[in-house]
């Protein structure tokens, strides 16, 4: 029989160019011995039910608690993470609003010193001694005193200070840009 020529089709003869290796190693198993070898029976292996079912129920379950786990803690750090941003959101919010009422009160404040400079530069224009005197006279009722009221007193001259006044200005423009002075540095003075 070792005689017999076999008959190789060129099926075959392409499968085992197939298995051709460059170099000086072989494989093991010879296609073409292997293409007419009797084939084995596969035989289907019993598994026992009880032993394989509850391993496969117990890696169920410890996927399952495990997959349970991992989704605790995704929404407890998803939970996390929205309410730092709530709060980051609520004291951003508190804060701007903060700041807008300091700036309404800023404003006021500038409002009522301007208001303020007004008002002692007109108290300052009106502060003459006949502006005085009619106000006294007419709204208050008051009257000059009679000359027997009145009395004199001699204070020597060390006491008090001699004041020279410039005749070129009139004594009203120059109170008035007195007021007006003091109002501006008032302004800029710190309290």
């Amino acid at each position: 029989m070792a005689d017999k020529k076999r008959k190789v089709s060129k099926k075959t003869y392409q499968d085992a160019r197939a298995y051709y290796t460059h170099g000086g190693a072989a494989y093991d198993i010879d296609p073409m011995e292997e293409e007419y070898a009797p084939q084995k029976k596969r035989v289907k292996k019993k598994k026992a039910p009880s032993k394989n079912k509850q391993s496969v129920r117990k890696k169920i379950a410890m996927e399952g608690r495990a997959n349970r786990a991992y989704s605790i803690k995704v929404v407890l750090v998803l939970s996390v993470f929205f309410c730092g941003t709530l709060a980051f959101m609520w004291s951003s919010a508190l804060v701007t609003a903060q700041r807008v009422e300091t700036q309404k009160y800023k404003d006021r404040l500038a409002d009522l010193k301007s208001e303020n400079a007004l008002l002692a530069i007109d108290v300052a224009e009106q502060m003459d001694l006949d502006t005085v005197k009619q106000i006294a006279t007419e709204k208050l009722g008051m009257v000059e005193p009679q000359p027997y009221q009145i009395q004199y007193i001699d204070v020597p001259e060390q006491s008090y200070t001699i004041h020279y006044k410039d005749d070129t200005e009139k004594p009203e423009e120059k109170d008035a840009e007195n007021a007006l002075v003091r109002t501006i540095v008032g302004l800029f003075k710190k309290e």
